[in-house]
């Protein structure tokens, strides 16, 4: 049986962490689950948006220990390049929008995970416990890189050396995630943020994930490069004018991904 649960509700592909009992931690075959699932719904035509979350009280928290976790460092090294590093990448780099739903504590790579979607919405009781330190461990799933793009260095450096839980609600107003709802109204609000995602012009946002991420790095030339040759795909396409002649006439935009 998979380890994550998939359901398409209209254009959205749903996406659920399915191991409770341990708190979603990534053992088993959840990481592996969860890269096919992400490979699915890039493939499927009429999915629009991702929304991932986690079955039970958790999110996800992060490594499962047990059977030869402590046998090698080497292997345990190669372990993480062929599960966690491409499901995060994967995350990055998906065309569609993805939204994370954190439902309950996110704690090591689980941070992560959650961290690279592109909009984080969080129950009120939820906590974000970078865990690492506490077992003698390092940051990955990532972590080491988002916490200080979203939080700053001092922030993350806290974060990280003392391994304290972050609440949802500190954690909303830091700019880590994007916003904290009551834990009874999660799912409807990740789902209507999901919705309206779907909803937009897939193309541009694929485009817009692209730019935001590319441009960490890129040196303004190159950004502003990227912004013009992007603006002109943006501007050939049958979605461009739906949005402009829909503005015009005061009506919801139908974008049709062409």
């Amino acid at each position: 049986m998979s380890m994550v649960l998939t359901e398409r509700r209209g254009a959205i592909a749903c996406l659920t962490l399915n191991n409770p009992a341990q708190y979603n931690a990534l053992g088993g075959s959840l990481l592996a689950d969860l890269d096919a699932a992400l490979d699915e719904a890039a493939r499927e035509p009429a999915a629009r948006a991702v929304l991932i979350t986690g079955a039970g009280k958790g999110f996800c928290s992060g490594a499962q220990f047990g059977g030869d976790t402590f046998s090698s460092g080497a292997s345990i090294a190669e372990r993480m390049r062929g599960s966690i590093n491409p499901v995060i990448e994967k995350l990055r780099n998906l065309p569609l929008p993805v939204v994370a739903a954190v439902n309950g504590p996110a704690a090591g790579a689980g941070v992560g995970i959650a961290l690279a979607a592109d909009i984080v919405i969080a129950a009120r009781s939820a906590r974000f416990i970078l865990s690492f330190a506490r077992l003698g461990a390092v940051l990955d799933g990532g972590t080491s890189l988002f916490l200080q793009r979203l939080i700053g260095a001092a922030r993350a450096r806290a974060l990280s050396l003392l391994a304290e839980p972050l609440a949802a609600e500190t954690a909303a107003e830091w700019g880590l995630i994007w916003k904290t709802v009551d834990d009874a109204a999660l799912q409807d609000e990740a789902l209507g943020i999901a919705q309206r995602l779907a909803d937009g012009p897939p193309i541009a946002l694929g485009m817009i994930k692209h730019q935001l991420e590319a441009a960490w790095t890129a040196p303004m030339a190159e950004l502003l490069e990227t912004e013009a040759a992007n603006q002109g795909k943006a501007f050939a396409t049958a979605d461009l004018r739906e949005g402009a002649a829909a503005f015009m006439e005061k009506r919801p935009p139908r974008f049709a991904g062409r």
